[in-house]
């Protein structure tokens, strides 16, 4: 009788733990300045964390030098980004990381040069309009080059400039209605003035403040919302999966909750998701209407054991949960803006 026995499992290795294998061993040798066949296999490794993913060089604040590995404003990449940073040595006097492109105001010094067109920075012009009660800022970009280049060209120099001047995840953080101008706005700023605007919201944020929404269906029907409106998705990047927990009460006719005894049990179940969550995940807000209430929750997709206690404790309540993954928080743009 012939034996055969059995292979030895393969280990799998993450490609985040492989990409930072590599990089000991061989990546932080790499000259920036110099081509070589390593920057190839860097690409190949930031690819294979994740093909969105794109790369590159600068100078660094505090070590010589700085890579990047930026999702590139693509929300459902953005976790995977992080999730590389997070694994990341430490910064040495050589090499520092970031996960999204920083502010290089420097640049507007510079002239770009795209699309066979050539855009002296410096003629940037600025619409800025705030808007307090959302804690974001409209902008509008132009430049003098925009009415002779196509519109896609447009866009790309507009989120350059609007990258390099507050970072890429300031852009998320504070910038609302983005628009590429064909013509000079009326009212005129600079790039200076975008900061200050972006400042100001800032300074008032508080990201443990509740707000109070109310308002009606087209039926008639009234609502209620209580949410952390200075929340943003780009402060929690790995917390990508939503989950909406749903619980009935005892109502009046018109769906909100008959008395204080009702709402007793609601607040109940805020005190205890929020312990469950711990920093392991995010109570965003809560929607109640029609005889119902909807809690909407974030954790990291990778964090399979607070799902599953949320999954078991909305089980012990006899509450309805469904989760989905959602990385820019869409599911509750209508709290956060």
């Amino acid at each position: 009788m012939r034996l055969f026995r059995r292979s030895d499992p393969v280990a799998l290795v993450h490609p985040i733990s492989a990409f930072w294998e590599w990089w000991g061993r061989q990546g932080r040798t790499i000259d920036p300045h110099q081509p070589s066949a390593a920057l190839e296999q860097l690409s190949q490794r930031v690819a294979a964390v994740h093909p969105g993913l794109t790369w590159h060089f600068g100078a660094g604040s505090e070590s010589e030098h700085r890579l990047t590995v930026s999702a590139g404003g693509v929300a459902e990449v953005r976790p995977t980004a992080e999730r590389w940073l997070r694994a990341a040595p430490p910064a040495d006097a050589t090499w520092e990381f970031r996960a999204s492109q920083e502010a290089e105001p420097e640049a507007f010094n510079e002239i770009l040069e795209i699309a066979g067109s050539k855009l002296d920075l410096c003629k940037t012009l600025f619409r800025v309009e705030p808007v307090e009660e959302m804690l974001r800022v409209n902008v509008g970009v132009h430049h003098p080059a925009f009415p002779d280049v196509p519109r896609q060209v447009r866009l790309q120099v507009t989120y350059l400039v609007l990258d390099w001047l507050l970072g890429e995840d300031d852009v998320e953080r504070w910038l609302g209605q983005i628009e590429a101008l064909e013509t000079a706005p009326d009212t005129v700023g600079d790039g200076a003035g975008l900061l200050r605007a972006v400042a100001s919201i800032a300074e008032r944020r508080d990201p443990d403040e509740w707000s109070l929404a109310q308002w009606q269906e087209a039926d008639g029907t009234p609502g209620i919302a209580l949410f952390r409106q200075a929340l943003r998705w780009i402060d929690y990047p790995t917390l990508d999966v939503h989950h909406s927990i749903h619980a009935s009460y005892a109502s009046q006719p018109n769906g909100l909750p008959a008395n204080g005894a009702a709402l007793e049990p609601l607040r109940r179940l805020d005190y205890e998701l929020e312990a469950l969550l711990g920093s392991r995940g995010i109570l965003v807000g809560h929607q109640t209407i029609a005889g119902g209430r909807t809690f909407h929750v974030y954790t990291d997709g990778e964090d399979q054991n607070i799902a599953a206690g949320l999954a078991d404790w909305a089980r012990s309540r006899r509450l309805a949960i469904e989760s989905a993954s959602d990385p820019a928080w869409r599911r509750v743009r209508h709290f956060t803006g």
